[in-house]
Parts: structure tokens; sequence; C-alpha cells
């Protein structure tokens, strides 16, 4: 019995070896091509007769970082008519407006009592098929063709890629230094050509790639032995976690507030065990916290999501795929490694994201939003956050009897 259980632990782990490390790099490196050619379909600009139809979406950045994100989507039917859905903050409105093409201009009209007005005086200008941009009051931006089928695809595609990038980062040093040293920096000029002029997301950028820096010094160095190192390892998680919980709470509304105190609750249970946090003696030198829980990863995932879900409804389905590409191998390829997957994943994904902003805000499914789920899945948050909490006092009173008992 001992020697068969043996025997299968070992066919185990070859099988782990064989997919994840052995033909990993070629496996990226198809999926990146694949990507990169649906990626090469949002440059394609030829111009339309005098006629417009289909699925069209844009997302834009409030004014402010704490005003979340603003999602519009324009159902444009052959009779005239556009079907506008605006989600924000805790706005869901879908209205029925008339629309006028001359050559390449459009203009869109209101009634009198519709509530949607942001694009009433605004100048949309079709530059492509794909391709359509406006000036309103307000903002300027991209109105972006949205495929629906080519998008379902490409997000199946994305977690698979950003676990083979983790899966690369894990065993290569080369590899984490040109993804997360040399990129970022070298791309600036692509990086400033694609539209994408909102601080906020250039801070959020290079301040995962900070992180994974960090997580670096804690793999590879002398330094990263010191309970200073860890303590800081574990604290940009927790800042980000706080930055978002400020959002939530200038939004004011139930169920941002409801997230709020979780994302809290989150913080407080984020420290448990952290002076744990090391880099193992496995062959790949991974940063692991060992005392890091699966109930606290899903309770940290289901605020996260909550999070964008309420204050940037545009891109609740793209956060999502980011979010199981990095508790996936957390979970089922080594145990103890989902902050220092978060970080590999998330870096990547900003990347990806300057580099081809306008094609990945294309393909952005719209997540179906009202206040009941809104509602819904706030109280989700915080009670899994609330039960988080629980265990994390009861833990840290049973680690005190124990202490108390070995004196």
């Amino acid at each position: 019995m001992t020697s068969r259980k043996f025997k299968g632990d070992r066919t185990m782990e070859s099988f782990k070896e064989n997919v994840f490390s052995r033909n990993i790099t070629k496996f990226i490196l198809i999926l990146l091509v694949a990507i990169l050619s649906m990626c090469s379909l949002s440059f394609v600009a030829k111009a339309d007769d005098n006629s417009i139809s289909g699925t069209w979406q844009t997302l834009i950045d409030g004014k402010e970082s704490s005003d979340g994100g603003l999602f519009f989507r324009f159902e444009f039917n052959e009779n005239g008519t556009v079907d506008l859905t605006e989600e924000s903050g805790d706005l869901n409105l879908t209205e029925t407006k008339k629309f006028e093409r001359n050559g390449d201009e459009i203009q869109i009209i209101s009634a009198g009592d519709d509530k949607i007005t942001s694009f009433d005086n605004a100048v949309l200008t079709v530059k492509s098929d794909s391709q359509i941009d406006f000036v309103t009051d307000e903002y300027t931006g991209v109105i972006n063709l949205h495929k629906g089928g080519l998008a379902f695809f490409y997000w199946l595609l994305i977690p698979i890629v950003l676990i083979g990038i983790n899966e690369l980062c894990r065993k290569y040093k080369w590899a984490t230094i040109i993804i997360y040293f040399i990129i970022p920096f070298a791309f600036i000029p692509i990086f400033a050509k694609q539209g994408v002029s909102h601080w906020f997301k250039w801070v959020k950028l290079y301040s995962v790639v900070f992180a994974v820096f960090w997580f670096f010094l804690v793999r590879y160095t002398k330094f990263g032995k010191k309970n200073s190192a860890k303590f800081i390892a574990a604290t940009i998680l927790g800042l980000n976690i706080l930055e978002a919980v400020s959002q939530d709470f200038s939004m004011g509304k139930l169920p941002n507030i409801l997230n709020g105190l979780a994302g809290i609750f989150s913080i407080i249970t984020l420290y448990y065990g952290w002076k744990g946090l090391k880099k193992d003696d496995s062959k790949e030198g991974d940063m692991v916290w060992p005392l890091m829980t699966t109930l606290w990863i899903i309770a940290y995932d289901v605020w996260n999501w909550v999070f964008v879900y309420l204050n940037f409804p545009g891109s609740a389905s793209g956060q999502f795929m980011v979010i199981v590409s990095c508790t996936i191998p957390a979970l089922f390829i080594k145990k103890g490694t989902w902050l220092q997957a978060r970080g590999f994943t998330l870096a990547a994904w900003f990347i990806y994201y300057f580099t081809f902003p306008r094609f990945t805000e294309s393909m952005q499914l719209m997540v179906f939003r009202n206040d009941l789920t809104m509602n819904l899945v706030a109280f989700i948050s915080i009670i899994l956050n609330v039960i988080c909490l629980v265990v994390f006092l009861k833990s840290l009173s049973k680690d005190k009897k124990m202490k108390l008992a070995t004196k």
C-alpha cells in the first residue's frame, strides 16, 4: 500500500512537471500569439458606408479617482434607433433613443424626459468599422465595436495565459526580470501612445510592478528573511485594499459601505501569520505564506470582485478572470503562493492592458447589474469577511492559549 501511494505521488508530480515546466514556454508563446492575433483585429481601419449597426461600448474613467468608472453600451438598430445603457455608481439605465448619421458624423437624440443625457450634445465620428471617436462636454474617448463570441473565447484564454506566466516566473528568474523589470519601462513610449491618460491607472501599473520587485527581493536576497521585509510585503496588499475601501466609502451607497466594511475586515485578517512568509526550500524558491487560509483568499476574491462590480462595472468580467488567475495556482498548483501569484498575474495584466487598452475594453462583457444584485453581492462580501474575522479571532485566542500552556 505504501509503495503504491508513493508511486502515485511521483506520477502526479511528474504530470505537473510536464504540464507546468517542460512545455510551458511553448504553451505561453502559442497563447500569446493567439491573443495578439485577436488584438490585430482592432487595428483594421476600413471605412463603412452610411449604415451602422451592432453592439458598441466604451469605458470612461471618472473625473476623480474616487468617482469610479462609467460604462456605456450602444445597440444600434437598422430602424434608426439606439438602445443606450449606462452603468455608473448606483446608476443602471437603458433607454431607446433616435440617432442620425450624416457621413462620418453621428448624432444621438434624446427625448425630453430621458435620464441618459451624456451624449446629447456629443460629436461622434466614425473612424473605422470598429471605432467611433467621441467628444462630449466632459469627456473624450473611443467607442469600440463589441464582438460577443470572440469576447467569450478571449476571456477564457486570458486566465490560461496569466497562469502560464505565473508558472514561468515561479521557475525562472530571467522571466521575472524581463517581464516585470524591463518591459514596463521599455514600453513607456508604447503605453503613452495608447490613450490611457488617467493618472490613477498609471499609479496602479507601477505600484504593482513595485510589489513584484519587493517579492523578488524576498525570494532572491537575504533581506527577505527580515521581518521588516515580510511585513512590507503584506502591507503592500493591505494598502491596496485600503485604497479601494476609501473609494467605496466615498461613493456613500449602502452596497459600497457594506463592501468597504468587508475590505476593512480583510485588512485585519490579512496579517495572520505574516511572520511565516518566506522563501521555501523548493527548487523554484517560491515566496510562500503557509498560514494564509483558503477562506481568506476566497473572502478577498469576493470582496475584490464586488468592489469592481460596484465601482467599475464595465471591467467586472475582465477582473473576474484576473482574480481567478491567481487563485487557481494558489489552491491547486502550489499552496501558500497566493500573494506571489497575485503580484505576477496582476502586473502582467496591467502591462497587457496598457499595450492594448482599446481592444481590451472592446472585449469586456456586460455583467447584469441592478439595485438588487448590487446589494446581494455586497451582503455576500461582508458575510464572508465577517466569517473570516471570527475565525481569525478564534485562531488568535487559540494561539495565545497554546503559548501560555508552553510557559
